[in-house]
């Protein structure tokens, strides 16, 4: 059964468990995606689970504050309300860096896994410039393309649009062949 985005959040501020059971798979990837962008890999568990207690926070207050009835617009609501707090934890994780001091072991231990600087800067800088590009695209090639790059499989992001899974395979090549049109553009 395909529950509209506005009954899913009323059925989780009733504290349903289906409608939880359907927010959780329907967007546990997305949070993690988001998560993933802002925080260390060992980071990550802890934060998506302060996503969800910041969700519940004080009478659900961030579900109830989206008004909406898009799903399109939830997505990119959940994706900030998830960047917001893993800057905020990045920021507690310093803070208790800086007041107890990282040990000699775990020292060598981050001095190991850390990127070499110009590795992480042309990452990002390639990260970038893909969103640059996509972003050129129309909203409905936008969407796919971006729900592709946080990790949704094809029949995850049928589900999320609420459209046929060969609908969504279409667009999808329909927009990635104008992104390549935008870039070979670009190039020359």
């Amino acid at each position: 059964m395909n529950k509209t985005i506005r009954e899913i959040l009323d059925g989780c501020i009733l504290a349903d468990p289906n409608a939880w059971k359907e927010f959780i798979n329907r967007f546990h990837k997305l949070i993690s995606g988001s998560v993933a962008h802002y925080m260390p890999y060992t980071e990550i568990a802890d934060t998506v689970q302060l996503v969800y207690l910041r969700l519940t926070h004080d009478d659900y207050q961030l579900l109830r504050k989206f008004k909406g009835e898009n799903i399109n617009a939830f997505v990119v609501y959940l994706s900030e309300v998830s960047k917001n707090v893993s800057l905020s934890q990045t920021r507690v994780i310093r803070r208790i860096d800086f007041r107890e001091g990282i040990g000699l072991d775990e020292t060598i231990d981050v001095l190991d896994e850390r990127q070499i600087p110009e590795a992480f800067y042309v990452e990002i800088e390639s990260k970038k410039e893909i969103y640059d590009q996509i972003n050129k695209l129309e909203e409905s090639d936008r969407e796919i393309l971006i729900l592709r790059l946080k990790g949704y499989k094809f029949k995850e992001i049928a589900e999320i649009l609420s459209e046929p899974l060969g609908t969504v395979l279409a667009r999808a090549k329909r927009a990635k062949e104008k992104l390549k049109k935008i870039v070979s553009k670009e190039i020359k």
